[in-house]
């Protein structure tokens, strides 16, 4: 719509005023006010103007038999806003995830699995037999390089820095680390 034309604007700006316009015209409307600056100037004219109407005029409460003739028009339950329900597909999705999660977890606590084993088991496929025994009596700081391997010393894990250990592809930390510059 062409807000620019100035009897548009004022009629429209008179009836955001007075709340005559519906629901999604006033959406648009208000988007349409935030980037154009003579429309809120149009607006807030129309505000001024019928201000002193608010301040003569006394609040007033409707007979009592207003609102059940409202909803005996309209029905009952009308009133009531729209809930959106999520399709069935993924309450089905999001129950049997939940299912297997918790199925997951009682199994895990109920057959839990010996991990020294496991990582034996790991070793001896990957061709590190004896690991294992060798972690176990290792320095609690290896002290490792892996400049060959282009990781910087804060990025290395663990089990990376074991493993080189274990195949005699480490280099002493004091080879890649300058020395200190004061």
């Amino acid at each position: 719509m062409n807000y620019s034309r100035p009897e548009l604007g004022e009629r429209l700006a008179a009836d955001y005023v007075l709340g005559l316009m519906p629901r999604r015209a006033r959406r648009r409307f208000e988007r349409a006010m935030g980037g154009n600056a003579t429309l809120a100037a149009t607006v807030a004219a129309w505000s001024d103007r019928l201000a002193p109407l608010d301040s003569i005029t006394a609040a007033e409460a409707p007979p009592a038999n207003v609102w059940p003739a409202i909803e005996r028009r309209i029905g009952p339950g009308a009133a009531r806003p729209a809930t959106r329900r999520v399709p069935a597909f993924w309450q089905f999705f999001a129950a049997t995830a939940i299912a297997a999660g918790v199925a997951l977890a009682v199994f895990v606590v109920l057959n839990p699995a010996p991990l020294p084993n496991l990582v034996a088991a790991l070793a001896d496929r990957i061709g590190l037999s004896g690991w294992v025994e060798a972690a176990k009596h290792a320095p609690a700081d290896i002290g490792l390089s892996t400049m060959r391997l282009g990781i910087p010393e804060r990025e290395r894990p663990r089990w990376l820095r074991a493993a080189l250990l274990l195949t005699d592809q480490a280099l002493p930390i004091a080879n890649e680390l300058p020395p200190p510059s004061r």
